[in-house]
């Protein structure tokens, strides 16, 4: 089965491993160019799977469909299995840095749409989850929870974090649902892990910065609990 791996912001993996090809974003025809800082812009080919160093958020200025289009590019050239990676907000104040979560819904505040009622946005279930994340490592802890997607660039509010709260959400970012929902379209199977770089109202905001320091320190321990290490 093809496999491929995005990876979120600072985080670095199979990194010490020469690919068998690797290609800028720059030479595929028509992929959205992020500049966001801790994002490569590469597809590194492996043997056992293809790692996308680097996306494209909505924040930048593109569009859903481009956001959409790497995950569609790889579907395309017949990846069966999708692994999405993401740096996010703690909003359960259980949660610690370098904390993974399994996001096991999730709400999309990202896409624009006036036709969406406010409970067609609540938790939609990730349905093609895959049995690729077990948690054998005991000084790893993993979450499951849902993840707010919101379009940003900003931190949020604490009207929007009791807002987020109330409707059972875990984590905040402003990536990932576009890949879920293309994925989950092509029916192709998609696990979707968090890597909490801060949690609200417990950690000191470090910005940017630190949230690629943070994705940077857990890369190993996400490439342990995924195999692929």
């Amino acid at each position: 089965m093809k496999r491929a791996i995005i990876l979120g912001s600072g985080l670095d993996i199979l990194s010490q491993e020469s690919p068998l090809e690797s290609i800028p974003y720059t030479e595929i025809p028509g992929w959205p160019l992020g500049k966001v800082k801790g994002h490569k812009g590469v597809l590194d080919k492996y043997k056992n799977i293809w790692v996308l160093r680097g996306r494209a958020h909505l924040y930048e200025g593109f569009t859903w469909e481009q956001a959409c289009f790497p995950t569609q590019y790889l579907i395309n050239q017949g990846i069966e299995e999708l692994i999405l990676t993401n740096a996010a907000g703690g909003i359960d104040p259980n949660y610690e840095i370098g904390d993974l979560m399994q996001i096991t819904g999730y709400l999309n505040f990202m896409k624009p749409d006036k036709s969406r009622k406010l409970s067609r946005i609540l938790q939609k279930p990730i349905s093609y989850k895959t049995e690729l994340v077990k948690n054998t490592h005991d000084d790893i802890r993993l979450h499951h929870g849902n993840y707010v997607g919101v379009h940003g660039p900003n931190y949020e509010t604490h009207s929007e974090i009791a807002l987020f709260k109330s409707m059972g959400a875990s984590a905040v970012g402003m990536s990932t649902i576009p890949e879920i929902e293309t994925a989950v379209k092509n029916n192709v199977k998609v696990t979707a892990i968090s890597i909490i770089t801060n949690v609200y109202g417990k950690t000191v905001d470090l910005g940017h910065e630190g949230v690629v320091q943070a994705a940077k320190n857990a890369s190993e321990k996400l490439a342990r609990l995924l195999c692929l290490n």
